[in-house]
């Protein structure tokens, strides 16, 4: 029986492994968490997801035969070496778990974080996987940057802790990345919106920690690579506003398990490993999918990854053909 190893056990990893165990192959997922589920577990809030019903179809795979290896980090606990020459065939599945951090005055400050280490520290907590002391405190009159799904989570989590939110947002209503339903549920919150604005320097107090923000009002363009109106900032227009957190919500970068350009898999400049249409890397036997390969996405097309690259993988072990 051909072996094949996953690295990953977040939403394109699962989907890969209960095709491929349809398939009858071993399959073998290795995550460095000590539980299954990457960003369905602990990427967003219970209240956002059926967490239980995930937890079901990860058993569900166990007993169809998947082996997996929590606790264990590749590059760290086993080498990528080891797996060459253990598995016929490997799945890079790791995600984008670095935060991306704008380049911006007084980031440093106490108060100030990104929306991703805040969601993820609070889901661990809440399974008892992270030491309370190791939270990140979204408290009193608290400002999330950004406008996706992950902004609006981190901001209706901070706003049920008890914090007055505000988003910001560096273009107008029209253009933001979350839906109208998000937007609503977000409003019947209590949480309030400020737009056309944008960070422009976080000032502290004696103590470090952050006590004001400067923003810059903002004017919309013409359409950029995104399709939408470029955001330009209105010379002259700073005003500060008093703040006691600020949580980013501007992105995340992929997370490959090795340093760049290693073991002859290469990256884009975004940090994506790069593949052919059917998520085959430049190393043969080694194919990537979900947000190492796409960028940071949504769950859907994490998931459709992983099915086109099944197909690539059985081709591939049932010819050993590598285009």
């Amino acid at each position: 029986m051909k072996k094949i190893a996953i690295i990953g056990g977040g939403p394109a990893g699962l989907e890969a492994a209960r095709i491929l165990l349809d398939k009858n192959y071993e399959v073998h997922i290795f995550e460095k968490l000590d539980e299954l589920g990457g960003l369905y577990i602990f990427g967003v809030p219970d209240w956002r997801i059926d967490k239980e019903r995930i937890r079901k179809k990860i058993e569900d795979l166990k007993k169809k035969g998947l082996k997996p290896h929590t606790g264990v980090e590749v590059g760290k606990d086993v080498s990528m070496e080891e797996l060459f020459q253990e598995f016929d065939a490997i799945i890079l599945a790791t995600g984008a778990w670095k935060p991306r951090m704008i380049k911006c005055e007084g980031i440093e400050l106490e108060g100030v974080f990104h929306a991703f280490d805040y969601l993820t520290r609070l889901n661990l907590y809440r399974k008892n996987y992270l030491p309370a002391n190791e939270l990140l405190k979204a408290e009193g009159k608290t400002f999330v940057v950004g406008a996706g799904n992950v902004a609006m989570d981190a901001a209706r989590e901070a706003r049920r802790e008890g914090a007055e939110v505000c988003l910001l947002y560096r273009r107008s209503r029209a253009e933001m990345p979350c839906g109208e339903e998000e937007f609503k549920a977000a409003e019947r919150e209590g949480i309030s919106f400020r737009f056309l604005v944008n960070v422009k320097k976080f000032i502290g107090d004696e103590k470090n920690h952050l006590s004001k923000i400067q923003l810059i009002r903002m004017k919309l363009g013409e359409p950029d690579e995104s399709g939408r109106p470029k955001p330009i900032p209105i010379e002259g227009s700073e005003f500060e506003i008093q703040a006691d957190t600020c949580i980013l919500a501007t992105g995340e970068i992929p997370t490959p398990p090795f340093k760049d350009e290693e073991y002859g898999i290469k990256l884009d400049e975004r940090k994506r490993i790069l593949t052919d249409k059917e998520w085959r890397t430049t190393r043969k036997g080694v194919f990537a999918i979900g947000d190492l390969a796409i960028g940071p996405s949504d769950f859907g097309s994490a998931v459709k990854s992983a099915i086109e690259c099944v197909k690539a993988v059985d081709d591939y072990l049932k010819t050993g053909e590598w285009p």
